[in-house]
């Protein structure tokens, strides 16, 4: 279902309404239909894109860009929960980019809107490029922000804005910091899709030494997280994280095993990044204590279900 800016919503009943943007992309695709089921009327935000046909979701072509849009939009909904994964995420032009700027003004043009409006909850997706990458393990209330890129620099701004303006507002307020995802429709240029469709066209595929030990979750995994901290009333930074660490070799490797094919991964071909840290991965004690959540799917799991999609949609690959 679609829906224009200007259409009458007035004979919608009171209930958890719950706002979505970035709805159509990586993690986006994956909560909606938790959300529905979740007992939400859900709405959706897009704007580039075409809206993706999910059973019991309203799209609106909205630009976040636009100001008094984005208002006329949340003065119409009343929406009472906001959760926000719309972001500047252009495969390796991201992180130093100016759109990280206009991504912390629009972002919090929104949350400003919502809470004026009436919003009682808010899900901010954060980063863990937020981190100090220096320190390795990421723990929420102790690992200090210091990031190294604009794009992490952006994000914890507004996190520090928001949150500060939602204590203020009396609004409840979590931001969920997501660490390494991989899945079915993955921007192809990223680690997991490049080794899985190298090794798929029987190519020798390049790498690192692969010795960097990180924390990598299944993107159906990040989706479920996030619908339950959206449910929760757990506020702050919670790690969106696996909690199981595994060297990129590891990963690697695996990807092999499940393909088995004349391919192969050359580890150590390409120089390890100067700005590439030994470890980085998460303590996720706060998602898994706190919030009684535990990822469904493992490493091999994932894996398996991203190879067989990525055979069925090879005509798809852009490493872009």
């Amino acid at each position: 279902m679609f829906v224009g800016q200007g259409s009458d919503l007035s004979g919608f009943c009171e209930m958890k309404r719950v706002l979505v943007t970035g709805a159509d992309g990586f993690i986006g695709r994956y909560i909606l239909p938790l959300l529905v089921k979740a007992g939400y009327e859900v709405h959706a935000l897009c704007w580039l894109s075409e809206a993706r046909g999910v059973e019991g979701v309203i799209w609106h072509k909205v630009n976040l860009m636009d100001y008094p849009a984005v208002d006329a939009l949340l003065h119409e909904l009343q929406v009472t929960h906001l959760l926000h994964l719309a972001w500047y995420t252009v495969h390796g032009k991201f992180w130093n980019a100016a759109e990280n700027l206009h991504w912390v003004g629009c972002s919090l043009n929104l949350l400003k809107s919502f809470v004026e409006h009436g919003g009682k909850r808010v899900l901010m997706a954060g980063s863990c490029a937020e981190y100090d990458w220096s320190k390795g393990h990421c723990i929420e209330q102790e690992t200090s922000c210091n990031p190294a890129t604009l794009y992490g620099t952006g994000k914890h701004a507004l996190h520090q804005v928001a949150r500060s303006y939602c204590v203020q507002h009396q609004v409840s307020f979590s931001w969920g910091r997501i660490f390494f995802l991989y899945g079915p429709g993955e921007v192809g240029g990223r680690f997991v899709p490049a080794v899985i469709n190298g090794l798929l066209r029987q190519e020798t595929v390049p790498c690192s030494d692969g010795r960097q030990l990180r924390d990598f979750m299944y993107v159906q995994d990040v989706a479920s997280a996030f619908a339950a901290l959206l449910e929760s009333d757990l506020t702050g930074a919670v790690n969106i994280a696996s909690g199981v660490s595994c060297t990129l070799r590891g990963i690697g490797e695996e990807i092999m095993q499940q393909i088995e094919g004349r391919g192969r991964i050359e580890f150590g071909a390409l120089p390890n990044r100067e700005d590439d840290p030994a470890v980085l991965t998460a303590d996720v004690s706060r998602l898994c204590d706190e919030l009684n959540w535990q990822p469904a799917f493992s490493l091999e799991q994932g894996l398996s279900e991203t190879i067989g999609w990525w055979k069925q949609n090879q005509g798809d690959y852009n490493a872009s």
